[in-house]
């Protein structure tokens, strides 16, 4: 367990999270604002994302995914790393969600300068990046606050529900 701040903490997820997952992301402006997030989210959704992760786990010795707690251990959002560069490469993408109920609090942006500094101790990672959809100003301002920088814009590079949706990537080096 990695504590953020007093009432915030980063641990593995487990397969008894499924039930605060479909909680939270059957929320459509989640799904609207991910790409592989199901819509509507359901248990198997949840129980298959979970059995991935400990395979993941498993295989390779440590866990990709942390689940974002509450004091009281309660699940409010995921951070991970995709590693779509490969297990050994020294940068990777990585993603995050916060359950609604928690937006505007100042949780994710001290997720994310913890998460970067568990990136570079734990996973000698050298660079993070984020590629977010270009209507999601929320989420680019949050990156911004937390020292990333935008690099790109790609027009049409990704396809959600039929619709092609432009992306801004944005780097922090570590």
């Amino acid at each position: 367990m990695v504590f953020v701040s007093n009432n915030i903490m980063l641990s593995p997820t487990t397969l008894a999270d499924a039930a605060a997952l479909v909680e939270s992301l059957r929320d459509k402006e989640i799904y609207d604002n991910t790409l592989v997030i199901p819509y509507p989210y359901s248990l198997e959704d949840a129980q298959t994302w979970l059995e991935d992760n400990d395979i993941f786990t498993d295989e390779n010795g440590f866990s990709r995914n942390y689940a974002i707690r509450d004091s009281a251990g309660k699940l409010m959002g995921v951070i991970g790393l995709q590693y779509n560069y490969g297990l050994e490469a020294d940068k990777s993408e990585f993603g995050y969600w916060l359950g609604k109920a928690y937006w505007r609090r100042g949780i994710m942006s001290a997720v994310i300068i913890k998460f970067c500094e568990i990136a570079k101790e734990q996973f000698k990672l050298k660079q993070l990046e984020a590629h977010v959809f270009a209507y999601n100003t929320p989420s680019q301002k949050l990156l911004l606050k937390t020292g990333f920088v935008q690099q790109e814009t790609f027009a049409g590079k990704y396809k959600k529900d039929g619709k092609k949706i432009d992306a801004v990537k944005f780097v922090k080096v570590l």
